[in-house]
């Protein structure tokens, strides 16, 4: 009897602690959709039930005058996220409407994102008419005044400074073991596929290879470093954003009293404005958690991939909405062409020229000097204004300055007779 008792307790200890992991994994799962679908609303993409969150969100957009009256629905984990998440909806909205007659110019999708980032730009007043809090989300009817002047104005800006950005998505596979290739590769096309739905520009997968095999001679002979390594590419590539895949691993933990244990794949992304030689930061691509004895690290990569994406794009898009205020940023290289004062003359011209903005800053040693600057219009404008300030200041005027490549934002400059063997480039 007593033994029928020691088993029956333990039997009801066994269905305890299986029913409390039962719910621990249901709550999970809530919780794990319920960012799924408040991340993906706030960039317009989706891994999840997208059809019953449209039916949910049914704008409505009313033009007034040069204005755009519209009506969303927005949803977030708290109440400023639903907020945001509206505002930067009925943005959206807006453009859609300001733009409907700029879809043929250059990076239509690139320019009409970093505008859909500058929502307080744009929205004069707005006014919530509904909020409802739930355990998992928030959401909000917001009905805003959006202004369509300001949208164009600032689209025509951008078309102008953004010209025919590419994206560059790489690995470093000297630093990777063999085995680990293919991941690295399933990882390049998931990002490429990306990419392409969402109308971006970017370097094909082969025509990358063989840019790879091609300069594999004069990489092994200069051993450069990453952050050379990524430029050359892809200035090989002509490609002035980079998305660089640093690495991608898998990360574990225990679950139910140290009984299973669950994984989740992480693909650390840098990215880079190539043309600037600026790294704009590191993102975080990661797939939900699932029993590590069940992970399958391609279809991981893959979700990953599709939840965070939109959050490696922002950081080019914000980047790119900033230059509407601040100009555009170019790096300007001067080979064998004068001296740190003769070059400080220069920049002061530069500065008092309107189409400039904010700092210019020269960084110089040997026979090269660089000069960022930030300017108003496009590259070739940009270099035949310093061709003209160049012949103005004796010592530069009889080095006789030339363009010897543009590439994107960068222009490279050095005295007509001068070969540089470091610009002699092939493009695609």
């Amino acid at each position: 009897m007593k033994k029928l008792f020691t088993h029956t307790i333990i039997i009801f200890i066994i269905i305890f602690v299986f029913t409390l992991d039962l719910n621990a994994q249901k709550e999970k799962k809530k919780v794990s959709k319920s960012k799924a679908q408040t991340n993906n609303l706030i960039t317009n993409q989706s891994s999840f039930d997208k059809q019953s969150i449209n039916q949910s969100i049914q704008p409505s957009i009313n033009i007034v005058d040069k204005d755009a009256e519209v009506v969303v629905k927005g949803v977030g984990i708290t109440r400023d996220d639903a907020l945001k998440n509206a505002l930067r909806l009925c943005v959206e909205q807006a453009v859609g409407v300001a733009l409907t007659s700029e879809t043929k110019v250059e990076n239509f999708v690139v320019i009409k994102d970093a505008i859909n980032t500058r929502a307080e730009g744009y929205i004069s007043k707005y006014e919530i008419l509904n909020e409802v809090p739930f355990p998992d989300r928030y959401e909000m009817t917001v009905k805003a005044l959006v202004s369509l002047d300001p949208i164009k104005a600032d689209f025509n800006i951008l078309s102008k400074a953004v010209g025919g950005i590419r994206f560059l998505v790489m690995y470093d596979d000297r630093n990777i073991p063999a085995g680990d290739v293919a991941n690295y590769e399933f990882a390049v096309e998931r990002i490429n596929e990306f990419l392409s739905q969402k109308g971006y520009r970017y370097i094909d997968k082969k025509r990358f290879d063989e840019l790879k095999t091609e300069s594999k001679g004069i990489l092994n002979d200069i051993k450069p470093t990453e952050e050379s390594y990524i430029q050359y590419l892809g200035m090989k590539a002509d490609a002035q954003f980079i998305i660089y895949i640093k690495n991608i691993h898998t990360i574990s933990k225990s679950e139910a009293f140290d009984t299973r244990t669950s994984s989740k794949a992480v693909i650390e992304c840098k990215v880079y404005d190539n043309c600037t030689a600026e790294g704009l930061g590191t993102v975080v691509l990661e797939s939900d958690w699932k029993s590590a004895s069940g992970l399958s690290l391609m279809p991981a990569i893959t979700e990953a991939v599709s939840i965070d994406i939109p959050d490696l794009l922002d950081v080019f898009t914000r980047y790119i909405g900033n230059w509407v205020n601040n100009g555009t940023p170019f790096e300007l290289r001067f080979y064998h062409t004068g001296t740190y004062r003769e070059l400080r003359e220069l920049r002061t011209k530069l500065q008092s020229d309107p189409d400039f903005g904010g700092d210019l800053e020269i960084v110089s040693f040997d026979n090269f000097t660089k000069l960022n600057c930030t300017f108003k219009n496009r590259p070739d404008q940009l270099a035949d204004k310093i061709l003209d300030y160049a012949d103005a200041i004796p010592e530069l005027a009889n080095k006789k300055l030339d363009v010897k490549y543009i590439y994107g934002r960068q222009i490279n400059f050095a005295p007509a007779n001068v070969t540089l063997e470091e610009l002699n480039i092939s493009k695609p």
